[in-house]
């Protein structure tokens, strides 16, 4: 079930999901988001079908049985990642369930820490359905990123000025593709970016490098000339759409090509902020300089960075033990290093 229209279909037999799914675009949701959630419970719709279950009266066991099959080994399983977002909109449609009166409780639980902090002498604890599976982003290597650039200078000059953006901002790729020429400070070389685009809803300032300006005039200019002083910065050049603003479907569609022509395994639109970052903590960057620009709420969000960068790592590992590590060498490879 990958299609749109396959998962829609499932979804066209459950009024109760497609009014939550609209109750929650009413409220601002992403059209990501609800796509996600749709294909999410399309997917647990379908399974309960195959077994003749009624999802509004399912129980907690019945639950564990479907996550079940998704696990690491088993002939469905699924990335931990998808396997939690899965469970989250199940979870969330159930609470629109009991909500309405459809069910009495919702078979999805949800962590016990207020009912732990309760008991005396207990400090309470989060403990999910599934372990959540925290990994460090995979970035490209110095020598991948040096081949990534020289296939997409073969791009043209509007994609090129994509890459450069989202890598110089730090941006997600919904925040690129939502760029207005208005959201420029060319004066200054900063960036404005709307609490609206963004991922946490918390407006901030990014910038750009110098060596960027000229090509960023030459874009604007090229605009301009087709009649757009204002509106979105980057806009499809096809014959179909001409004009009409990016989607962050042909932006992905743009650096997979990259990715395919270049061999590098780890490559999305996401690569470019999770590279800036890394790039930023091994400049010196601090913790909170490193959070103001990616717009996180949280710092732990951000501390990856410093755990990818490896500058802190290293420094500290130089500093407390760098003179064992130097016995231990001397140890080990004294006759090498006599040679």
């Amino acid at each position: 079930m990958t299609s749109i229209a396959s998962y829609q279909q499932v979804l066209s037999r459950y009024p109760t999901v497609q009014q939550w799914l609209a109750l929650l675009g009413n409220l601002g949701r992403a059209a990501a988001t609800l796509e996600a959630y749709g294909r999410g419970l399309a997917h647990y719709l379908r399974h309960c079908e195959t077994l003749g279950l009624e999802p509004e009266s399912a129980t907690f066991e019945q639950i564990t049985l479907y996550i079940r099959q998704l696990l690491p080994g088993q002939a469905h399983a699924i990335a931990n990642a998808t396997l939690h977002q899965r469970i989250t909109a199940i979870r969330l449609w159930y609470d629109h369930l009991v909500y309405c009166g459809i069910c009495q409780q919702n078979p999805v639980p949800r962590g016990q820490h207020a009912r732990l902090f309760q008991i005396p002498a207990h400090s309470g604890f989060v403990r999910g359905l599934v372990p959540r599976l925290i990994k460090l982003p995979c970035v490209p290597t110095d020598e991948e990123w040096k081949d990534l650039l020289a296939v997409a200078a073969k791009a043209s000059i509007r994609d090129r000025l994509m890459l450069a953006l989202a890598y110089c901002g730090a941006l997600r790729r919904a925040e690129l593709v939502a760029l207005r020429v208005e959201d420029l400070d060319v004066a200054h070389r900063l960036i404005s970016m709307r609490a609206e685009t963004t991922k946490g809803r918390r407006s901030r300032i990014v910038c750009y490098s110098p060596a960027i300006s000229p090509v960023l005039m030459r874009h604007l200019h090229a605009l301009r000339r087709e009649g757009w002083s204002r509106g979105p910065l980057f806009r499809s050049a096809s014959d179909r759409n001409r004009g009409s603003p990016l989607t962050g479907w042909t932006w992905s569609k743009t650096v997979e090509a990259w990715a395919k022509t270049s061999s590098i395994q780890c490559l999305s639109t996401h690569t470019f902020r999770h590279l800036r970052f890394t790039h930023l903590a091994r400049a010196g960057w601090k913790l909170h300089e490193l959070t103001g620009y990616a717009g996180h709420r949280d710092p732990k969000t951000t501390l990856v960075y410093l755990h990818l960068s490896g500058i802190e790592l290293t420094a500290k590992t130089a500093h407390s033990v760098g003179h064992l590590d130097t016995q231990m060498f001397t140890q080990l490879f004294h006759s090498e290093s006599l040679q």
